[in-house]
C-alpha cells in the first residue's frame, strides 16, 4: 500500500511540474478577455516567486507585491494573496498611486496604463530586492527585470538578467529557459 501511495505521489508531482512548465512557458492561448489576461499574469507573478531567489531580501515577515498604475491585475493578485503564501509568508498587495508612494516591495508590477515614465518609477523603486515586472513593449530593454508580451497569440515573458542581478536577485535557470532573454539597451 505504501508503495502504491509513493507511485501516485510521484505521478502527481510530475503532473504538477508539467502544468507549471506549460503555464510558465506561455503555452496558454492568447487571453480572450481582460479578466483572462490578468488572471494569467497574476498566476505567472505568483509562480515567479518560486524561481527567484531573494536571498537576504526575503527576511521580511510578509511578501509584498506592489502595483503602480491602474490595472485589472489587482483583484486576481488579491485572490492569490488570500489563499497562498510565499515561503510561508503572507502575501500583501499594495497599490501605489504615484512613484513617490513606492515603498519596499519584493515585486513591483508596472501597469501599461501607468501615467508616469518608467524612469520616474525606476528612480523610486531602486531598492535592492525588488523584482520589476512590466507589461509594456520595450520595458525589459529599458531596465525592468520581467516584461509580459503577447507573441504568436500566447502570453509570454521577457527577462533582463542584468536587471535581475542589479536588484540583488537570482533567477533560476529553469525560469530563464522559459523566458525570452533581452539585453538592456
Amino acid at each position: 500500500m505504501l508503495f502504491l501511495k509513493a507511485i501516485v505521489s510521484k505521478q502527481l508531482k510530475a503532473l504538477l511540474g508539467v502544468f507549471l512548465f506549460l503555464a510558465l512557458s506561455g503555452f496558454s492561448p492568447k487571453p480572450q478577455t481582460v479578466t483572462d489576461e490578468y488572471n494569467l499574469k497574476a498566476a505567472f507573478i505568483y509562480n515567479f516567486t518560486r524561481y527567484i531567489d531573494w536571498g537576504g531580501y526575503a527576511a521580511n515577515k510578509e511578501f509584498v507585491i506592489g502595483i503602480i498604475g491602474e490595472s485589472a491585475i489587482h483583484e486576481p493578485l488579491e485572490d492569490i494573496a488570500n489563499t497562498k503564501t510565499v515561503d510561508g509568508k503572507k502575501i500583501v498587495i499594495r497599490k501605489f498611486n504615484s512613484p513617490d508612494e513606492i515603498g519596499f516591495c519584493h515585486i513591483l508590477f508596472i501597469s501599461r496604463n501607468s501615467t508616469w515614465s518608467l524612469k520616474e518609477i525606476m528612480e523610486k523603486a531602486t531598492d535592492k530586492g525588488t523584482l520589476l515586472v512590466s507589461e509594456k513593449t520595450g520595458f525589459a530593454e529599458q531596465g525592468t527585470a520581467i516584461n509580459f508580451i503577447i507573441m504568436d497569440n500566447k502570453l509570454k515573458f521577457e527577462a533582463n538578467t542584468k536587471s535581475i542581478n542589479s536588484a540583488g536577485l537570482k533567477a533560476s535557470s529553469q525560469l530563464l529557459k522559459l523566458a525570452i532573454l533581452v539585453d538592456e539597451g
